[in-house]
């Protein structure tokens, strides 16, 4: 891709119902930053551009963020978070896995507190994958060691617990284990921000006294709030 191309690619975002602010590419093609963020809008299913969204983002895979710069090392992460998920789809999993080893070693190189990217979510996304490319148990260890890692520090809201937790109970419901997979995802919640009306929500999706476990854990995540939307320790 060319400067040329790239000027052609960002009018066709500037024109779709996202309609982002033209400075978010006012660095034009020489900038990663530009480059990454046009990627994002062009994985987008309105445009549905994912080989000229992949390219953009294979061009930042050697960038270096700037190590004082939270913002900078936060987008670095996302386009690769990102570039790992589109491999996933796409059942590129051994590609998947490179992308997002390198946004966590990326997001974890640094304490800050991310605006965005939540350490836990880059973890759980790593497991995920471990998992269908049937390396469970290696998935399931690690999950043990970031809980084991991080459940006794004084973090309220922590997603590294929110996610592992979690992921420990997609395992457990696999596995037909109904009441497991239940008192995962109470510990899994109990570490997460939850307002008054999601709490009357959860409540009655435990409740089901049912065995069909992925209906149980599909309700108890439609009752839970968006972890985009909350405040997070860590």
């Amino acid at each position: 891709m060319d400067k040329e191309q790239f000027d052609i690619l960002v009018d066709t975002v500037l024109e779709t119902s996202a309609r982002p602010p033209r400075n978010l590419f006012a660095g034009g093609y020489d900038d990663w930053h530009c480059r990454a963020r046009l990627a994002h809008f062009l994985a987008m299913p309105e445009l549905n551009r994912p080989e000229a969204a992949k390219e953009l983002f294979l061009s930042v895979l050697e960038v270096e963020p700037d190590e004082e710069n939270a913002e900078d090392i936060e987008e670095k992460t996302y386009a690769m978070q990102h570039l790992s998920q589109m491999e996933r789809d796409a059942e590129n999993y051994e590609a998947a896995l490179e992308y997002i080893n390198l946004a966590l070693e990326t997001a974890e190189n640094s304490d800050f507190l991310y605006r965005y990217i939540l350490r836990g979510e880059l973890w759980a996304d790593r497991w995920n994958l471990l998992h269908l490319m049937k390396r469970t148990e290696e998935a399931e260890a690690e999950a043990d060691e970031r809980i084991e890692c991080f459940k006794d520090i004084p973090a309220a809201h922590n997603s590294y617990l929110y996610y592992g937790y979690r992921f420990k109970a997609q395992l457990a419901a696999q596995r037909g284990t109904a009441l497991i997979a239940k008192d995962y995802m109470h510990m899994a919640l109990h570490a997460m921000e939850l307002p008054p009306i999601n709490q009357e929500k959860l409540k009655h999706a435990f409740e089901a006294q049912h065995e069909n476990v992925s209906w149980i854990l599909a309700e108890i995540d439609k009752a839970t709030p968006n972890p985009d939307n909350l405040h997070w320790d860590i």
